[in-house]
């Protein structure tokens, strides 16, 4: 019965709201904010676990730890970058690779300097050695990420999983380096990075020089993605290294003749594995979630059928609360069926893959949609901004309806609020009752938007 009554705000409006303001039962409210609840918790359930975002080591916010020379290691002594004796380390504050990106958990706007992050720090690492031909320093991943996790713990924060870096082919995909060669003014004979795994014996080598060899890009930063993996060609194994257990990294160059050599690192960082938030957190998205729908749903209720009440009450009109919220809360079924065409329509998504420089910009539009706002590429290269272009062409189709359904579902909840109070105040006119619900509803969306930030 109390089923019937809910389908009939569909189909027999005004009947069944007689029926609720003569004998009002909250159950079919609650069924109603229930079934809302559920609808829009799949709606978000499904549209995450189609987004993928770019999974780094380090990790996003921790990026710089790389490309500093002075980060202190496992062992709190010891900094993680290693090199000779006639080689100096440094971080130089004045020459940095400037990579700043929108992070919208800031909660700021776009046009806020404030909302940008820099994700590579504000130095780089400075690697120089006068009158020698050759250079190399090492980087020990191993205390590096353990010196990150000592301190995740610390802050009784989720710790690292591994203290090594998986690049088997479920994992990390791609290697990124940014260097700029200051000096000398001639590109290097030979350059390599090597890969350890398992100790110095075993490890993987991929020679850099034919990237390097461009003399327009001495002086210049030079960004450098190789790809990682047991099927990729280009990488020489000595040993019995694993892709899956990466522990080390060494730099070498070599120059014809002996001369000062100075060499930046702007970026170091693994990256190319893909999760949905869904993968590695899904009882946090859930509760997130359940929060958010729960409170939009009841302030909504309240807010409505109070503001109801009290126009006409100013209108000198007698109403019953009881009769009112209750039936306010059968007028909500109007927002189940939005939630149910909102989740139809994130199987019309393909699997969405943000990079890295976007994946800390994503936020919500008002309509619970995830998005990258366009005018915050302006700090982005072009790559980026085609990526964009295609997410934004591939989620069209999506937001297009999730928008749509926003005006459909609050015009059709104004018209069955105004049947609600045509049943309760059969006396006021029909601009009277339109007048109040539009009003209402008005008002209900301004305190959603500034209270839940959710419509």
């Amino acid at each position: 019965m109390i089923i019937d009554d809910i389908l009939k705000v569909v189909y027999a409006p005004h009947k069944v709201f007689k029926d609720i303001v003569s004998n009002p039962k909250y159950l079919g409210a609650l069924i109603v904010l229930l079934l809302f609840i559920g609808l829009e918790v799949g709606y978000e359930y499904s549209q995450f676990s189609k987004t993928y975002t770019e999974q780094t080591t380090p990790s996003i916010d921790q990026l710089s730890t790389f490309s500093n020379a002075t980060f202190i290691g496992i062992d709190n002594v010891t900094s993680v970058w290693r090199s000779s004796s006639n080689v100096a380390l440094s971080n130089n504050f004045n020459d940095f690779y400037n990579y700043t990106v929108y992070v919208a958990g800031f909660g700021l706007p776009t046009t806020d300097s404030k909302a940008y992050f820099g994700l590579f720090g504000n130095s780089s690492l400075e690697m120089s050695v006068n009158n020698t031909s050759s250079l190399t320093a090492a980087l020990d991943m191993v205390s590096a990420l353990g010196s990150i996790n000592q301190t995740l713990v610390a802050q009784k924060a989720t710790p690292l999983s591994s203290l090594t870096v998986d690049c088997s082919p479920s994992a990390f995909q791609n290697l990124s380096i940014t260097l700029k060669q200051v000096q000398p003014q001639v590109v290097p004979q030979s350059a390599a990075i090597t890969l350890y795994s398992n100790g110095d014996a075993n490890y993987y080598m991929y020679d850099l020089t034919s990237l390097l060899s461009n003399t327009s890009n001495i002086g210049q930063w030079t960004n450098i993605t190789l790809t990682l993996g047991p099927n990729v060609s280009g990488w020489t194994s000595s040993g019995a290294p694993e892709w899956g257990n990466i522990t080390g990294l060494k730099l070498d160059f070599t120059y014809p003749t002996s001369s000062n050599i100075n060499i930046e690192v702007g970026a170091l960082f693994f990256h190319g594995q893909y999760l949905t938030s869904v993968q590695y957190n899904a009882t946090g998205v859930a509760l997130q979630f359940l929060q958010l729908f729960s409170l939009q749903f009841l302030i909504a209720w309240f807010i409505l059928t109070a503001l109801i009440y009290l126009f006409c009450r100013i209108l000198k009109g007698t109403v019953v609360w009881k009769a009112l919220f209750v039936a306010i809360g059968f007028a909500m079924f109007i927002m189940v069926i939005r939630g149910l065409v909102n989740l139809a329509a994130t199987f019309t998504m393909p699997n969405i893959y943000y990079p890295y420089d976007l994946s800390l910009g994503i936020r919500f539009d008002p309509y619970a949609a995830l998005y990258y706002p366009a005018e915050a590429l302006r700090t982005l290269p072009a790559a980026s901004t085609t990526i964009f272009n295609s997410i934004e062409a591939s989620t069209f189709a999506f937001r297009t309806v999730v928008s749509g359904m926003f005006i459909v579902s609050y015009v059709w909840l104004g018209a069955v609020a105004t049947m609600v109070v045509g049943v309760l105040k059969p006396e006021f006119s029909m601009v009277k009752r339109i007048t109040i619900s539009a009003v209402s509803l008005a008002i209900v969306i301004l305190v959603l938007i500034f209270l839940v930030g959710s419509i």
